[in-house]
């Protein structure tokens, strides 16, 4: 079992690393994002994420104010079929690196999603738990995303929730290992927690 985790450990980083490479290369020669062009590239994108960036339900992820870059690569993941997410892979395929930088640069310049209520006890917990994992270290002071690290603020609970249950059981890919052995101990309670808790910053 071991071998089997350290060799998706791996794997994941050769993709990322290869992932790297080629958003560098597209950055020195492609035009500059365009989020007014990606607004029209985005129409197909509203019927699920909204125009405002706000998913139309729990399952499906709020888009506004994440990070560029980590939209773009979660595309680029979609499009090579590294990572499953229902139609998302069929939307991805015809999207050129282009579209899916302009895309990106649409949702990132958006405002946040506001911050949900909960559980204070379960809030609290969750904000234990994320110190404890050292959540902030990747996905920034109040979990608002960086660079490739994707903003978990104001982020769907039920989303968040379905999504360390796959990277925990590895059948979502993790670039780099970090994720997989953050969430690898959590239990069903601390990520219900863990998501109640990001789902109430802004």
């Amino acid at each position: 079992m071991k071998s089997i985790v350290n060799t998706k450990a791996i794997l994941g980083m050769a993709f990322f690393t290869c992932l790297s490479l080629s958003f560098f290369s597209i950055s020195v020669f492609a035009a500059p994002p365009d989020a007014a062009a990606g607004k029209v590239k985005a129409q197909t994108c509203f019927a699920c994420h909204g125009e405002n960036g706000i998913g139309i339900s729990g399952e499906i992820p709020n888009l506004a104010a994440q990070p560029a870059l980590s939209i773009t690569y979660q595309l680029i993941q979609f499009r090579g079929q590294q990572r499953k997410g229902g139609a998302m892979e069929a939307l991805a395929a015809g999207l050129s690196d282009q579209d899916m930088r302009d895309i990106a640069a649409y949702y990132a310049a958006l405002p946040p999603p506001p911050a949900k209520s909960g559980n204070a006890g379960l809030i609290a917990k969750g904000q234990q738990i994320a110190n404890t994992q050292y959540c902030n270290s990747c996905h920034g002071a109040q979990l608002q995303g960086q660079k490739h690290i994707a903003r978990l603020a104001g982020q769907s609970s039920e989303y968040l929730v379905s999504q360390l249950k796959n990277i925990r059981s590895g059948s979502r890919i993790d670039m780099d290992g970090t994720m997989g052995s953050a969430a690898r101990n959590l239990s069903d309670e601390d990520i219900q927690a863990i998501a109640a808790y990001a789902a109430s910053l802004n």
